[in-house]
């Protein structure tokens, strides 16, 4: 069973942009070594939340998405991305 972090308000109306550049933040300090273990904890939780809004938000970008496959007759055909032609 994997438990999920809940989504602090504050990061509720981040875009998938500013969650990306908060991830890399919190990974680069989490990096440094600098951290108490304490500290360290903490930003790994954040990064964990982080995380899960950055793969939320492009999941919902790619069911957006769609190809154009081209059938042997030439016609175009539209099919959701990530879906076998």
């Amino acid at each position: 069973m994997t438990l999920q972090p809940s989504i602090p308000e504050e990061y509720a109306t981040l875009t998938y942009e500013e969650a990306i550049k908060e991830l890399e933040k919190t990974v680069g300090r989490l990096e440094s070594g600098e951290l108490s273990l304490d500290e360290s904890m903490t930003l790994f939780q954040k990064g964990m939340v982080l995380s899960q809004i950055c793969s939320a938000k492009l999941s919902a970008i790619e069911k957006q998405i769609t190809q154009l496959i081209e059938k042997p007759d030439g016609q175009l055909d539209e099919k959701p991305f990530g879906e076998d032609a």
